[in-house]
């Protein structure tokens, strides 16, 4: 998510990820059903139950974080923005103006390569 690259794909990525942890969510639930009555169960019974609470509340971190990314989407500068700036090609043209504000850095012979 550092580096988006468009928005439909990034709405594609938090939408599979959210269905993701919800689907292992619900996964979670129906083990939790089997093993609610903590007065029966073994020590390692107990040992799973803790790592599966610890998971449960990281998926549903997970979860609240993904949604808050998904409601900002349209914040992102996307790959296309990104590159029209690097080129010099985000900024209004007009047929009088002889700079195309591109290309102006590179000289010929100007590369510094140690052959």
């Amino acid at each position: 998510m550092s580096i988006p690259v468009s928005e439909a794909n990034e709405r594609l990525a938090t939408t599979a990820i959210i269905d993701a942890c919800q689907n292992a969510l619900s996964e979670m639930e129906e083990a939790s059903k089997e093993t609610a009555d903590e007065a029966n169960l073994t020590e390692k019974q107990k040992l799973c139950a803790m790592v599966r609470d610890s998971e449960r509340q990281a998926l549903e971190r997970t979860i609240v974080y993904v949604k808050q990314e998904s409601e900002a989407l349209d914040l992102k500068e996307y790959y296309q923005e990104r590159r029209l700036k690097s080129l010099g090609l985000d900024s209004e043209w007009s047929p009088e103006s002889d700079d195309v504000g591109f290309g102006g850095n590179r000289v010929p012979g100007g590369a510094d390569y140690d052959w």
